[in-house]
């Protein structure tokens, strides 16, 4: 049984969802060249998750347990181009989950506010950031029906 809580993140919460995502930064960086991290990435991330907490565009939902944070989603709101239905959509932009206290269902757990969230909105779709090296997302995002949309090509 899941025993976690999902919340809206407050300020308090950035410095351990920096080192989350980091942690998991770090490894796409380590899959795919093309990812450079500055050497202070976490303290540039804190600085705009703070922004993004006061952005009515954005949600960031974190999963607490035993008062540990055990991982997080941020979703956006972004209007599609005109005449493209449907006209806004939810985007998932990260889904964290601390690969030291794995806990079944957690995933899922943190998308269930963020997609009500998202419908509360009027987004008409979900979408989701995942690394094209990332099998693991891949699958999961699959597992609940997902499928490829838009090809996101890199330019150097």
């Amino acid at each position: 049984m899941l025993n976690v809580t999902v919340r809206p993140a407050k300020p308090v919460d950035i410095p351990v969802l920096a080192k989350l995502w980091l942690e998991k930064i770090v490894l796409v960086a380590q899959s795919d060249a093309r990812f450079k991290l500055s050497p202070d990435a976490a303290a540039h991330w804190s600085t705009g998750a703070i922004q993004w907490l006061s952005d009515t565009r954005c949600m960031i939902y974190t999963a607490e347990q035993e008062d540990n944070l055990t991982g997080f989603a941020i979703g956006w709101i972004q209007t599609a181009p005109p005449g493209v239905l449907p006209e806004r959509i939810g985007v998932v932009t990260e889904l964290v989950l601390d690969m030291h206290q794995y806990q079944q269902g957690l995933a899922r757990a943190l998308l269930t506010p963020l997609r009500e969230w998202f419908n509360a909105q009027g987004a008409g779709a979900v979408v989701a950031l995942v690394p094209h090296r990332h099998p693991v997302q891949q699958a999961f995002w699959r597992s609940l029906g997902a499928t490829e949309w838009i090809d996101l090509m890199w330019v150097k």
